[in-house]
């Protein structure tokens, strides 16, 4: 199986060295602007794989809460790393769970389920208040002593996961799988290819993707509450940024994030309030309308047009 990872290898360090280096300069604004990148980039990643079998998830907000709630309510309990890994299989047994259930709905019906999931722990997290905290919240142990520099270099290197995880996803075996089972489910069946297992196991990684995203979003502050990690907004940017940067890539979900972030921050210099996700959104609505393919889309066009013959 020949997996798209040596060609890529200039992404990885590229993402490597960023990362290094913005940790390096000691810059509270760059740090954590990078972390929030970061961050949003593997929910994007996590995303974007699920994407690849068909399925337009709305469930990435009930993944990142539970990465973040789980992993505050176990750390007293069993100590950070087991809390750690105790937390990705939940995340992983809910995605299994909630693939059985869903998985052979198709696009707006699955979507709308996925959602429902993510209202519900929202629910449950208000209502269950004695071991939640309830809308207080709960505070989970702070990632890597608070040091924001040690906590950019741990999430650069959850990026490079994921990034490898993408692109085994994307590998020469799995990609025209993966394929099948996206455009054409009976084909797909025909040809022995376990459609609704393949979109199970798909659906598991990337839940437990969202949850590394939530769990490490926790771990920034020490602090967390369920209008915060639960909310829809954690559903729709990872949508948005894989439309920014386009879908079905590794790079494309990372440049989507970087773009996102950067639009966001100079719309809300600029404008300031509430009027910034005007602007935001309108930006978003412009990629949909005249750039579907998003920022991968247009470097694929114009690598084409500079080897075109010309004759």
């Amino acid at each position: 199986m020949k997996l798209p990872i040596r060609k890529n290898l200039l992404v990885y360090a590229s993402i490597a060295i960023a990362g290094g280096g913005i940790a390096s300069f000691n810059s509270p604004f760059w740090v954590q602007l990078a972390i929030g990148v970061l961050i949003s980039a593997i929910l994007a990643l996590a995303w974007d794989i699920l994407s690849r079998t068909g399925q337009v998830t709305l469930a990435s907000a009930a993944f990142f809460g539970l990465g973040a709630y789980g992993v505050g309510l176990l750390a007293p309990v069993m100590g950070i790393f087991l809390a750690w890994i105790a937390t990705l299989i939940i995340c992983a047994l809910v995605a299994m769970l909630l693939g059985l259930l869903t998985l052979r709905l198709r696009k707006m019906y699955f979507a709308i389920a996925t959602l429902g999931l993510s209202l519900s722990l929202q629910v449950l997290v208000l209502v269950f208040k004695e071991w939640t905290g309830g809308s207080g919240g709960l505070s989970p142990p702070v990632l890597l002593d608070g040091d924001p520099r040690l906590q950019l270099l741990a999430i650069t290197g959850f990026v490079l996961i994921a990034a490898l995880v993408s692109d085994y996803f994307l590998s020469d075996r799995l990609r025209p799988a993966l394929f099948l089972v996206r455009t054409n489910p009976e084909l797909a069946a025909a040809s022995g290819i376990p459609v609704v297992r393949t979109r199970i196991l798909v659906f598991t990684v990337s839940g437990v993707l969202a949850g590394i995203s939530g769990a490490l979003y926790g771990g920034l502050y020490g602090y967390v509450v369920p209008t915060d990690v639960f909310t829809i907004n954690w559903s729709v940017l990872p949508l948005a940024i894989v439309i920014l940067g386009g879908m079905d890539t590794t790079l494309g979900p990372i440049l989507g994030a970087l773009l996102i972030k950067a639009i966001e921050e100079i719309a809300r210099a600029y404008i300031g309030g509430v009027g910034y996700q005007v602007v935001y959104g309108a930006i978003i609505i412009l990629f949909v309308l005249f750039l579907p393919t998003g920022l991968m889309g247009l470097f694929k066009k114009i690598v084409a047009h500079l080897h075109k013959d010309p004759k």
